[in-house]
């Protein structure tokens, strides 16, 4: 733990650093105090309907194995779970909801850890429709850059690099989801002819690793193969994007950034963030979110000197502002439910057997 922690430290420390570049550090308050305060009571209400939804499909996902438990169990299970990813170095924060999940519901552990990998994977799979549906469907502004004697487009390579890359992805995942065990059969056909015509030994164990992971996820899947509730997380889950990309919008008509995003492009910023603190990161994201979230606003045109204390303001206030909010509901439900955050930090660092803890 130590070693990641310090990484993450480390790596923090870069993104805050380029986070900071340029910007005149005593405007940034000011910046902050000219929000508009409708727009973000209206962010307030907008993150509360995300976790609401958030909550609703884990409900959907732990019916199969806990046919008593209740919306407000799972509510209470998500929001401390989420706070403890956000909180806890090295996202030992992951272990909390599988832990939750067998103290209050009897959910065994392993397959509370398979539920939030699956719940991953889903996750994952909507970030790249999203992406892809935000190339091609919002208008971009493009950058151009001098190579070989060609000017090249920056928007083009991405796009057409995710029309190569993204596809082949997501049809491996939804031939996971759809054939399960017919899948994973004729993908170990395909790892043994690999193996038997390329000898080189991190071209094997890349091959099984993936093999490996498409195989938990199988398993994963396992008690949600009924057509109607696989059909509702998948609802719900498109609902979940469009929670998150309206309170990204939101946010960004409370700093008045209209002329350049709007609900499409929201959801562009929004991709683009997830995809920056999958990086190794501080606990809360510290530095890497914030570095993340100007890149993808100087994507869509906001960037230059005179933006750059409002961007860096948006950044601080858009991960800042839900993490308190997180931490206040967190926290409620701890106390209301008497649960130890200490004693979650000492599972998730010691990786022991919950029944031990």
């Amino acid at each position: 733990m130590i070693r990641s922690l310090a990484i993450g430290i480390a790596v923090g420390a870069i993104f805050l650093a380029l986070a900071l570049w340029g910007v005149p550090l005593d405007q940034v308050g000011g910046a902050i105090a000219h929000m508009d305060p409708l727009w973000i009571a209206a962010s307030v209400v907008i993150w509360t309907a995300q976790y609401w939804i958030r909550a609703v499909r884990q409900l959907v996902m732990v019916r199969p194995l806990a046919p008593e438990t209740t919306l407000r169990t799972q509510v209470s299970i998500t929001l401390i779970g989420f706070f403890c990813v956000n909180t806890f170095p090295a996202r030992l924060g992951e272990v909390a909801r599988p832990f939750l999940l067998l103290e209050r519901d009897r959910v065994p552990f392993g397959a509370g850890l398979g539920l939030v990998f699956v719940e991953r994977i889903i996750d994952t799979v909507a970030l790249l429709l999203s992406l892809l549906a935000v190339l091609v469907f919002v208008d971009v502004p493009d950058q151009r850059i001098e190579f070989a004697g060609q000017s090249v487009s920056i928007v083009e390579v991405v796009r057409k690099l995710a029309f190569v890359g993204l596809p082949p992805i997501l049809a491996g995942v939804v031939g996971l989801a759809v054939f399960g065990r017919q899948a994973l059969a004729f993908g170990e056909r395909v790892v043994s002819a690999i193996e038997a015509r390329v000898k080189t030994p991190w071209v094997a164990r890349v091959s099984r690793t993936l093999l490996s992971f498409a195989s938990n996820f199988v398993d994963g899947l396992a008690s949600l193969r009924e057509p109607k509730r696989l059909a509702a997380i998948v609802v719900l889950t498109a609902l979940l994007f469009v929670a998150m990309a309206a309170l990204t919008w939101a946010m960004a008509l409370a700093f008045q950034f209209e002329a350049w995003i709007g609900l499409g492009e929201a959801l562009g910023v929004l991709c683009i963030t997830m995809l920056g603190i999958a990086l190794p990161a501080p606990p809360g994201f510290a530095g890497v979110f914030e570095a993340a979230v100007r890149a993808a606003l100087a994507v869509f045109g906001v960037r230059g000197e005179d933006m750059a204390a409002r961007a860096l303001a948006f950044a601080l206030v858009f991960h800042w502002g839900p993490y308190l909010l997180l931490a206040i509901w967190s926290g409620y439900y701890l106390w209301r439910d008497g649960v130890q955050i200490g004693r979650l930090f000492r599972f998730a660092r010691g990786g022991g057997s919950p029944a031990q803890e």
